[in-house]
């Protein structure tokens, strides 16, 4: 081969290769995200959680959670809302933290600095900070059984006044937070136990206990 037929033939390899470097495949629509191949954190560097100082009257002091000392201990991503979407930070609290704690560190919301980054919560009444949706805790007695791992969350009357976009928001935070401190899933009951059917980012409506990946489509991409 000579010299000039070989720098040809390279150059077409690496044309070749830039070429397809340069494709990007796009979607027409959302399509869920399964739990275990959630984005990472907006942030960054580890941004401390809120520390529920305050609780409201209506929400039962959760156990604290345990301190780390451990510099490597995985920390949970709670969900805040960002724009029309949800988007993920860092927290101070250790993955698998107790369901209250998680609950009221969305009620509390971000921090100031948080804030300053575009995120807001809707776990909490704006003009009352009251709760909107709060960790049922099960009452056992001898021989019954439960799912450990099915956190059931109660949502106040408010949360009806809601608009639709609203609610669908304020489901997200509870699940992709809860899931994510170890749930498996979400049940929703209304303020007199009775079981509720929850909307899904598509219009539908879920009767059933909720999971990571029927909120997935409202991750936040910027």
């Amino acid at each position: 081969m000579t010299m000039r037929r070989m720098t040809s033939a390279v150059g077409g390899v690496l044309a070749a290769a830039l070429l397809a470097g340069c494709g990007v495949s796009l979607q027409s629509e959302a399509e869920p995200i399964p739990p275990d191949v959630l984005p990472s954190p907006v942030a960054v560097a580890t941004v401390p959680a809120a520390t529920p100082s305050a609780t409201p009257s209506e929400v039962t002091s959760p156990t604290p959670a345990p301190s780390q000392s451990d510099d490597d201990v995985a920390r949970l991503r709670l969900w805040f809302v960002q724009d029309d979407g949800l988007a993920a930070v860092e927290s101070s609290l250790p993955v698998d933290s107790n369901p209250e704690f998680v609950m009221q560190a969305l009620v509390v919301g971000p921090t100031s600095v948080q804030v300053a980054q575009g995120l807001r919560t809707i776990a909490s009444d704006p003009l009352t900070g009251a709760p909107l949706a709060v960790i049922v805790v099960p009452e056992t007695t001898t021989g019954d059984v439960f799912d450990p791992a099915l956190v059931t969350v109660q949502l106040s009357q408010d949360f009806t006044a809601l608009p639709a976009t609203e609610q669908v928001l304020l489901l997200g935070q509870v699940v992709l937070s809860l899931t994510g401190a170890g749930a498996s899933a979400v049940a929703f009951v209304d303020e007199s136990g009775a079981p509720l059917a929850v909307p899904l980012p598509d219009g539908r409506l879920l009767d059933t206990p909720a999971r990571a990946r029927d909120y997935g489509p409202l991750i936040y991409r910027p």
